[in-house]
């Protein structure tokens, strides 16, 4: 008998390690789809709860000069993020209050007097850089962004602030502030690039993952103020790197490398060939964390068989810190769990589509498993070996997965995450029929019981499937996803338009584009039985998107189903409505997959 969908809902998780100001405790979050801000010594012990929020916490920092922490929390899922500070020995209190403004979290100066984040609350297109003095909460703006910005770093003696301007895509410009006057210098570059955590090191070296000046694949450089000349630094073949911290003392580097959607952590003295850490679950490595000795490193680990959990690198070796078993709540075993498999398919054109694939522990029934095709969103993002309960319920109810990153995707280089752009969209259509034919193809397979589901942007794949694909797929399942790229620019959060429009085209230039792959337009061709899920708060891909897309299918009489969450935004974070998704999302399948 399968698991009750229920179970799947109760996982727990441990993620985001901060160490205390003497590194004696571990402040990080804790819990199942909502979790808070608990502390507790490195044994485990003494473990309290800190925040009690009726939301997610979605991130934690401490100061560098004691142990006030900072976190940050929206409203049902609205992204609008407000910042909390905690004391010690106080009560949490709120430092931005206006709750129709996105505050995203900086950093803290390192004197710790001031923080400083972006905001958008001159105008909700564009955000701004501002300086929060902690003691009499007053703010000073430094910098007026022209799109979205985020703030990466302080100078560590206090005096610039590094910012990157995200104008879309793969156009990212690097800014660096002088805080006393807001005086902008831009740092030079060859061509449109991508960069990521940007920050300086304590001898004020900036440093930075990027594809400056003209690599494929994201390297940790070092990066010349003047000039803009990136200078490698740890650049792994055929391997993007996502995450890299310097030990307080400056001489041990950690870095994180995607391998086709693994995560390999390196731990060693800076220049050095350092070995991957060992005792690590086979899957992902985040949230990078060094004791103030610089003796050890925390992270946050996790895979496709392991929730995230938290682990101590010492000596090149990790060790599970000691958290609740997530996996107890919902009285499930780790043998229950299935680890996917990497394969890959060959597209129409002779691209090469990576996945991973997985096959239910019960036998197949008779004619083969039915399959389901899960696609991503984005398209700028990537399909991890990551701990999916959702994954992990549909093998149970019985149906194999093929969890594609087709072309757009990141993790593979530049050239392949650039090869669905503007009119390539339509290759990434062809894409979803060839890793159809695949499965297909698969003797444990039943060829005629495969469906399809997405979300955000693979919420789009969906529609686009069951409109421009209507023969190929038995049932669907979309998760608040596109149904017309006019609308949909008209409807999403103002600061999203033009950073859209870069990657998927501009209204009134690309009509014709958006003509031909625009689902709703289309929708007379559907046959496909649909399953919609969409929250109201959902600021990314408006519920007006499913709402017209179901308006248009119902008229025509298709077999289509809605299911409206209140007070639930882009994702289903909530503990009863991620309880009442699993359970439409594997009756809907058994009911229209037979």
């Amino acid at each position: 008998m399968p698991i009750p969908t229920d179970s799947w809902v109760s996982i727990g998780a441990a993620s985001t390690p901060v160490f205390s100001k003497d590194g004696t405790r571990l402040f990080h979050l804790r819990g199942a789809g909502l979790p808070q801000v608990w502390v507790m010594d490195l044994d485990g012990g003494n473990a309290a709860q800190l925040s009690f929020h009726d939301e997610k916490v979605g991130m934690l920092r401490r100061s560098p000069t004691d142990d006030r922490l900072v976190w940050s929390i929206d409203a049902g899922g609205d992204e609008l993020h407000q910042l909390w500070l905690l004391e010690p020995g106080g009560a949490p209190r709120a430092l931005t209050t206006n709750a129709t403004v996105m505050h995203n979290f900086g950093g803290f100066s390192q004197d710790g007097t001031r923080i400083a984040y972006s905001a958008n609350d001159r105008d909700p297109m564009y955000f701004d850089a501002v300086v929060m003095d902690l003691a009499s909460g007053g703010t000073v703006r430094l910098h007026h962004g022209p799109c979205v910005i985020s703030v990466t770093a302080w100078l560590p003696d206090g005096s610039r602030l590094a910012i990157i301007e995200d104008h879309g895509g793969i156009d990212q410009h690097v800014i660096l502030l002088t805080v006393a006057t807001g005086a902008a210098h831009e740092v030079p570059r060859s061509r449109p690039t991508r960069y990521q955590a940007l920050r300086w090191t304590a001898d004020g070296a900036l440093m930075a993952i990027t594809d400056a000046p003209d690599a494929d694949f994201l390297q940790l450089c070092r990066i010349d103020e003047a000039t803009g000349a990136a200078t490698p630094v740890f650049s792994p073949l055929f391997r993007e790197v996502e995450a890299w911290s310097l030990a307080p003392d400056g001489k041990t580097l950690a870095t994180i490398e995607n391998d086709r959607g693994y995560a390999t952590l390196r731990v060693g003295a800076m220049g050095s060939n350092r070995p991957a850490v060992t005792g690590l679950p086979e899957g992902i490595v985040a949230e990078l964390a060094w004791l103030p000795d610089s003796s050890a490193l925390a992270c946050a680990a996790q895979g496709p068989t392991n929730p995230v959990s938290l682990f101590l690198v010492r000596d090149g070796a990790a060790t599970a810190l000691n958290v609740p078993d997530a996996l107890a709540p919902a009285g499930l075993a780790p043998d229950k769990l299935v680890a996917p498999a990497l394969i890959e398919w060959v597209s129409f054109d002779g691209t090469r589509i990576p996945a991973f694939y997985a096959l239910p522990k019960t036998p197949a029934p008779p004619g083969g498993y039915p399959a389901i095709m899960w696609i991503h969103g984005g398209p700028s993002s990537q399909t991890r070996a990551n701990f999916r309960p959702d994954t992990q319920m549909l093998l149970d109810q019985g149906f194999a997965v093929l969890l594609p990153n087709m072309r757009g995707s990141t993790g593979y280089g530049r050239a392949y995450m650039e090869a669905d752009e503007l009119h390539l969209r339509e290759h990434y259509i062809e894409d979803m029929a060839s890793g159809r034919a695949w499965l297909a193809a698969q003797t444990e397979i039943n060829a005629e019981r495969i469906g399809v589901m997405g979300q955000s942007y693979g919420g789009w794949a969906v529609n686009a499937a069951i409109a421009l694909q209507p023969e190929l797929w038995k049932a669907a399942v979309n998760y608040y996803g596109i149904s017309d790229f006019v609308t949909f620019y008209n409807n999403t959060s103002a600061y999203r338009r033009d950073h859209r429009a870069r990657e998927y085209g501009f209204p009134g230039t690309h009509d014709d584009l958006f003509d031909r792959i625009s689902p709703i337009r289309h929708v007379d061709r559907v046959v496909t039985p649909t399953l919609f899920l969409h929250g109201d708060r959902d600021p990314r891909v408006p519920m007006a998107e499913s709402d017209a897309m179901v308006a248009a299918l119902a008229e025509r009489q298709k077999k289509v189903k809605y299911e409206k969450f209140t007070y639930a935004g882009h994702g289903f974070i909530r503990p009863d409505h991620r309880r009442r998704v699993y359970a439409e999302v594997a009756a809907y399948f058994h009911e229209h997959m037979k």
